[in-house]
């Protein structure tokens, strides 16, 4: 029941966003990248718009219908992963300790509209962690986390930055108790060789071939002005894939598109975005933390502490993305997604009493829950149907 509730919620939710579905903006970053594909070599970013192209040349449609639909795919793809995700973890209607952790997902309205809208990739990407969590939850098809997991690098060649370190996680917690040397030794080659396969592409991508040698940045605008059958603003397909040195002399470069060139800015950029991010999130770190500290506290063995702290470690490895790349904001939800996922899937193996732990720190009394529900409308600036779901998880709680 509880469950179908959120399916209820969700289906009226789309309902009220399927605008986004449909109307594609060809200024947007994200559609752009989609004009750019393998047909200029193995560049970064280019599966997708191949994916497109492929789309187009199958069903022999308008590319701007083929971008719709790899959007559209995409966010299936999420939402479907992300619903068998919670289901899993949820589907024991007595069980409320992940009720909390979730609602804390749930309030940051991170069900995959605001990635249609900014960040095409993620939706994929996410959707493929989630899978490779899958997998490792049910000790299954491991044999396809390392494919998985370099198709997310060519996706989007940040990817060990925002959400590989879920699977280092998980691969590692896997390997602490995987009780026989057979199974030890199984994921310790899983782990190595997707270790090896993601930090190959993240290096090619990066440093070999970071954008389109010699490009003809005439052809490259129009042929995408011919895809999109529209103008756009150029300078985001220039900044993404070509050299930006030009850009830069001109004074129209990333950095002051990003910021305007007003040095305030900087201060609000590195110091007070992230500030706030951790004032908003403040409550989930509280209880990750007291999570991490819990089930490292339980466990006696010491190399095995060790190796827990290294997990619970792991999503500092989204600093390069958060320091470098300008976009805090984005990369804070790309956190909390860490921290949901990564927990979630400990949750479900449960190999060390994991939710024990969690269902103390999620034990919290009705008065707990009236300030929590106040914290989440005044600091998320919940709307009203984001407020349906919260209140949804309250329920849970109380009940």
């Amino acid at each position: 029941m509880f469950f179908l509730l959120l399916v209820i919620a969700f289906a009226i939710r789309a309902f009220m966003f399927r605008n986004r579905f449909f109307n594609l903006d060809v200024k947007q970053w994200h559609v752009q990248e989609l004009t750019m594909d393998y047909s200029y070599g193995f560049i970064r970013r280019g599966l997708l718009g191949t994916f497109a192209s492929l789309i187009k040349n199958l069903f022999n449609i308008e590319y701007t219908t083929a971008f719709k639909a790899v959007l559209f795919i995409g966010f299936l793809l999420f939402t479907v992963s992300i619903f068998l995700f919670f289901h899993a973890v949820l589907k024991d209607e007595n069980e409320k300790a992940f009720c909390f952790i979730a609602l804390i997902f749930i309030s940051l309205d991170f069900f995959g509209f605001e990635l249609v809208l900014f960040g095409l990739q993620n939706t994929y990407i996410m959707a493929a962690t989630l899978l490779m969590v899958y997998l490792i939850v049910k000790d299954k098809a491991l044999f396809l986390i390392p494919f998985l997991a370099g198709i997310c690098v060519c996706i989007h060649e940040a990817y060990p930055s925002m959400f590989f370190g879920v699977i280092v996680a998980l691969l590692i917690y896997r390997f602490c108790y995987a009780g026989d040397k057979k199974v030890q030794q199984r994921y310790a080659v899983v782990f190595v060789l997707t270790g090896l396969i993601v930090s190959a592409l993240f290096v090619y991508f990066y440093f070999i071939n970071p954008r389109i040698k010699n490009a003809d940045t005439e052809a490259i605008i129009n042929s995408a002005r011919a895809k999109l059958g529209s103008d756009f603003k150029t300078t985001n397909l220039l900044t993404i894939w070509t050299d930006p040195e030009p850009l830069y002399a001109a004074g129209k470069g990333t950095f002051r598109m990003w910021i305007d060139g007003k040095p305030t800015d900087l201060f609000y950029i590195y110091i007070m975005v992230p500030l706030l991010n951790l004032l908003v999130c403040s409550p989930l770190i509280a209880h990750v933390a007291l999570f991490w500290r819990g089930i490292i506290k339980n466990e006696k063995a010491v190399f095995k502490k060790v190796l827990l702290l290294f997990c619970s470690l792991s999503v500092f490895l989204t600093l390069p993305l958060i320091i470098f790349h300008l976009d805090q904001g984005r990369w804070f939800y790309d956190v909390v997604f860490f921290e949901i996922v990564t927990i979630g899937g400990i949750f479900l193996i449960n190999a060390n009493n994991e939710r024990k732990v969690l269902s103390k720190l999620t034990n919290i009394g009705i008065i707990k829950l009236l300030l929590l529900l106040f914290y989440a409308v005044v600091f998320f600036q919940l709307v009203p149907d984001q407020i349906c779901f919260v209140s949804i998880f309250y329920v849970k709680l109380i009940l």
